[in-house]
């Protein structure tokens, strides 16, 4: 986590009470509210990590070292973001896939990777699934990659239009995704074959 200096956090921390104080809330007093500001500044934190690319992806291997070419999928990765409007939290799944050419990563950097860009920064959906996207082609430099994010976004679950259980999908194509239908085609089978 972000960790700002002291009296920044306790600035941030001044701000919330006095917000809370303002809706009649007294964080001062109240036990169930006396944590309340720092827990929601921690929370606004965990959303505002730097993104360090080499320790999400680190090196890679090189893909003749492993004798493989075949597309790389991973479905069903916990995904978590925070819109940049409300400061609400989305919730959902990522899958992703990349076709490579020199390099591969290990499997597990590849969620880390949808992971980390989530909590990056306050973001909306669509640009976090380009982000992913970006990172995989400029860092992997694939024949392809493709991201899709699907998430229930609770902005409009709680408030606004008040509609639990929607849930919004993005996705970003880039390479033999974009350009080769059977690609892409492949691709939705496998991840459709992983939801049954």
């Amino acid at each position: 986590m972000r960790k700002p200096r002291k009296e920044v956090r306790e600035r941030m921390q001044e701000h919330m009470a006095q917000i809370m104080d303002d809706l009649g809330l007294d964080a001062t007093k109240e036990p169930g509210l006396l944590e309340t500001p720092r827990r929601f500044v921690d929370y606004l934190l965990e959303f505002a990590q730097p993104l360090r690319i080499k320790e999400v992806l680190g090196n890679g291997f090189d893909v003749d070292s492993t004798g493989s070419h075949s597309m790389v999928v991973q479905t069903n990765i916990p995904f978590r973001m925070i819109c940049e409007h409300h400061l609400l939290p989305a919730i959902g799944r990522a899958a992703l896939g990349y076709v490579p050419n020199a390099t591969v990563v290990g499997l597990s950097k590849l969620t880390r990777l949808v992971q980390a860009v989530g909590t990056e920064r306050p973001s909306i959906q669509e640009a976090i699934c380009d982000r992913i996207a970006n990172l995989l082609d400029e860092h992997l430099e694939p024949k392809g990659a493709i991201v899709v994010l699907r998430a229930e976004h609770t902005c409009m679950a709680c408030r606004g239009v008040n509609a639990p259980g929607i849930f919004t999908t993005t996705s970003a194509v880039r390479g033999v995704f974009r350009d080769v239908p059977q690609a892409r085609s492949e691709f939705f089978s496998l991840i459709r074959a992983d939801q049954r």
